[in-house]
């Protein structure tokens, strides 16, 4: 097994790396996808989701209802996504990447949009799954938004049929650190490109005289480099 190991890092490192651009957002079952040096890049728009504090809710609760929870946010992204044309993938136990195929307005403000409508289902108090998450101290969470190419790869041992999807680009790490800086009740952030690109229904309300803005800027480090991202409060009602 040490030999056997040795030479598949030997020659994952000394070969060459393919690259295959693509349209979709890949699967595990995508064909494209090999066991050696080949990757699928695609554009999209990005919210990396993460449920926080998972460690007190497994203290104060037991590991089943902690899996419970983390299917019920699994359950409520995926209805809310897959109507607005979005791909949930998992990033792991406590995140999820929600993928928006393109790089698009559309694409930019259909993230948005979707981020929105988790916040309403998770912390409005016309909803019914935020108390019922409340009781399990289940409602901390953040996410960040961020567009640009993703890099995907499938990982594992072909002889053996196991393996994994790995993601990487610059677009995760900004929205993941954006997700990270979020504190409650700004529990969406984008980053300056997106705010850029939102549309008046989504950026503005409407005060007693003129259109407010609804988001607020701030800042992060990323590779040496401050850069601007905003973040909100609000919310989009789902009906």
């Amino acid at each position: 097994m040490k030999i056997d190991i040795e030479k598949k890092i030997q020659r994952t490192l000394d070969n060459p790396f393919e690259i295959e651009d693509i349209e979709v957002v890949p699967n595990l079952n995508d064909s494209r996808l090999c066991f050696e040096n080949k990757g699928l890049r695609f554009e999209a728009t990005v919210i990396y989701l993460e449920i926080r504090d998972t460690v007190l809710i497994l203290n104060r609760n037991t590991p089943v209802m902690l899996e419970k929870i983390r299917m019920s946010y699994f359950y409520i992204i995926i209805e809310i996504v897959h109507r607005l044309g979005g791909i949930v993938r998992r990033a792991h136990e406590d995140g999820f990447y929600i993928f928006f195929q393109g790089t698009t307005q559309d694409s930019l403000n259909c993230a948005v949009k979707a981020a929105m409508k988790i916040k309403y289902m998770l912390t409005n108090e016309y909803s019914k799954v935020k108390k019922m998450l409340a009781i399990y101290d289940a409602l901390n969470f953040a996410m960040g938004i961020d567009d640009g190419k993703i890099l995907c790869v499938r990982a594992g041992d072909e002889n053996i049929q196991h393996g994994d999807l790995i993601w990487s680009g610059d677009v995760l790490t900004i929205a993941t650190t954006i997700a990270k800086k979020l504190l409650i009740p700004e529990h969406i952030g984008v980053s300056e490109l997106v705010h850029y690109n939102l549309k008046d229904s989504i950026k503005y309300r409407k005060g007693k005289k003129e259109m407010q803005e609804i988001w607020h800027s701030d800042s992060f480090t990323h590779n040496s480099e401050k850069q601007t991202y905003f973040h909100t409060s609000f919310f989009w009602t789902v009906s």
